[in-house]
């Protein structure tokens, strides 16, 4: 009963697990088909544009036609291989199954080694196209590696092996830190000899040195106590290592903000500061006090004073706040008697900060334009006078531009825009076409009292002065007064007598003089044309000179002086010989 019961369950499994084998195998079958199927539609598809190729463009396209079987039988036979060595497994399994499961199994095994490691086995096909692929890999690795190689110098100091190095530059850059560092303001420490050496090597890429990493591997070598700070460059000179700096930053700003106005502007020290953190002799470092009071101090500097029109030596000591004696001790022969002439330079004492600050600051301002001056001419006049029928009025423009200060002292200007706002309107004098009679060009007033000289100089108004005789309110030397008239504007003898000097006379430029009977000379400088000679004898009122700015002059007039007893005697003030007239609204008298 028991033997007939087993015998339809041994069977059972057999059936069953021969269902499961024939459904796995029909589908592993029909799935390879698909796949085989789909290879097959590729390769006719890139058959058919072959045969296309091959129509269209002849004996080029057979060519590419061949080629392309050529490479289709290529990627395709593993493929049919694999497909018939399938199809001839399955019939194996199949016969094999007949026989038991056992045998099944070891007919697929079978199949399965022949498939994949077989002597063209799927596994066999692919190593052989990744090995070339991998060596490949291999091969650019290496490269790789051997690129990343260098060849560097072998470094020893004193018989010491410090390390490697790019080339001998970095040890001989290394070695001035290192003696820069060492000899720290006035420290007594002896200077160090250091003897290198070199041998060539093949290291890693970043395995140098730095000129400061050497430069610490070298002060660590020297055996004397050393410690961690920042060493604080000012230019190119070393001030010593802190240990903090912090401090010293917060001053350094305050620095610069007493100069910062906002806006468009660069505000920075003239000479570069800067920290270089690394090893330090010990006796080098210094405190942040120590820095902070150098930094904030003062420094006396030779600098020039330049003499400008209207100075007296009084006036100058004045605005410098010295006395006579200490401008005196920087320049011997100064005294409040001295003749000062426009441009002369005296040497002053001046303070400046130790840290000289650099702004250049975006500024825009309004200046004014110069005008045009147009001449008609006037039948109606004489020759050398002149009428200014409309005055010239300045123009105005808005600029831009770039201004650079030191210490607050204004050292370049760069304009960078310039716009018209108002246009200035010219300037039209009329000139006399009038011709002068000879010797005499103007009438003698009558009535004229005794000892009175005539106004010397003509034109339409005769001019004004601008500038008093030295004690009477004009500066210092000046030993006459500025008539200020237009250019070419005629100047008269102010008296009759003889002309002792006509020609270029120093600061006078050119220069008349006359001598009077009573033994009085009249002075008319800074003309820009002579009428007269030497010996020649004039009659008061002659023309002599027409103005100009010759010689040390900052503008068209003539000066005019008074002397008593000859060429070279005392100088009075004029304004007791002549009529009065008008005065420039700038022009100072007491």
């Amino acid at each position: 009963m028991l033997g007939n019961m087993k015998k339809p369950a041994a069977a059972g499994i057999g059936e069953f697990g021969g269902m499961i084998y024939k459904n796995t195998s029909d589908i592993g079958e029909y799935l390879f088909s698909v796949l085989v199927a789909m290879l097959s539609a590729v390769g006719r598809f890139f058959l058919r544009i072959g045969t296309r190729i091959e129509r269209r463009f002849g004996w080029l396209g057979g060519k590419l036609l061949r080629l392309l079987k050529r490479l289709g039988g290529a990627l395709a036979s593993p493929f049919q291989r694999y497909y018939k060595a399938i199809r001839m497994g399955g019939n194996e399994i199949r016969r094999e199954w007949e026989k038991g499961f056992i045998p099944a199994c070891a007919a697929g095994a079978r199949m399965l080694g022949r498939v994949m490691l077989g002597k063209r086995g799927l596994l066999v096909t692919l190593c052989n196209w990744a090995l070339p692929v991998i060596s490949c890999v291999f091969l650019f690795n290496i490269v790789s590696y051997a690129n990343s190689m260098t060849y560097a110098l072998k470094l020893t100091v004193n018989g010491e092996f410090m390390g490697y190095v790019a080339d001998e530059s970095v040890f001989s850059d290394a070695e001035k830190i290192v003696q820069q560092r060492i000899t720290y303001l006035e420290s007594n420490t002896e200077m160090f000899s250091f003897e290198s050496g070199y041998t060539v090597e093949m290291v890693g890429y970043g395995s140098t040195m730095t000129k400061y990493q050497l430069a610490d591997k070298m002060l660590e070598s020297m055996g004397e106590e050393i410690s961690y700070a920042y060493g604080m460059y000012i230019g190119n000179s070393f001030y010593g290592a802190l240990e903090s700096k912090d401090r010293v930053d917060k001053t350094l700003e305050e620095l610069l903000d007493v100069y910062r106005e906002g806006g468009e502007e660069t505000v920075q020290f003239e000479s570069q500061i800067s920290y270089e953190p690394g090893l330090y002799l010990t006796e080098s470092i210094v405190s942040e006090d120590s820095i902070i009071k150098l930094i904030t101090s003062k420094k006396s500097v030779a600098s020039y004073y330049t003499v400008v029109e209207g100075d007296s030596p009084y006036g100058i000591l004045t605005d410098l706040g010295m006395t006579e004696a200490e401008l005196a001790a920087l320049n011997p022969g100064f005294s409040l008697e001295s003749s000062l002439f426009v441009g002369d330079k005296l040497l002053i004492n001046q303070e400046e900060p130790f840290l000289a600050v650099s702004v250049t600051r975006k500024e825009t301002y309004e200046v004014a334009t110069d005008y045009d001056t147009e001449y008609t001419e006037d039948s109606t006049h004489y020759q050398g006078f002149s009428t200014i029928v409309q005055p010239g009025v300045k123009g105005t423009d808005l600029v831009t531009a770039d201004v650079s200060y030191i210490n607050g002292v204004e050292t370049r200007r760069k304009i960078l825009t310039r716009k018209t706002v108002t246009e200035p309107v010219s300037e039209i004098i009329s000139l006399g076409t009038k011709e002068i009679p000879k010797n005499v060009t103007v009438s003698i007033p009558e009535n004229m009292p005794v000892g009175q000289y005539l106004w010397p100089v003509g034109g339409s108004d005769g001019g004004q002065i601008s500038e008093m005789m030295y004690g009477y309110g004009g500066y210092y030397g000046h030993s006459g007064i500025d008539i200020v008239a237009p250019y070419g504007t005629p100047i008269y003898a102010a008296e009759s007598g003889t002309v002792i000097l006509a020609q270029w006379y120093y600061g006078y430029g050119n220069c008349v003089m006359i001598q009077h009977a009573n033994g009085m000379v009249t002075v008319y400088g800074h003309a820009s044309y002579l009428h007269v000679y030497a010996g020649q004898q004039v009659t008061m009122g002659q023309l002599i000179a027409d103005v100009g700015s010759t010689g040390q002059s900052t503008g068209n007039h003539c000066h005019f002086e008074v002397r008593l007893g000859g060429m070279n005697g005392a100088a009075v003030n004029p304004i007791n010989y002549l009529p009065w007239h008008k005065r420039a609204s700038w022009c100072i008298e007491y």
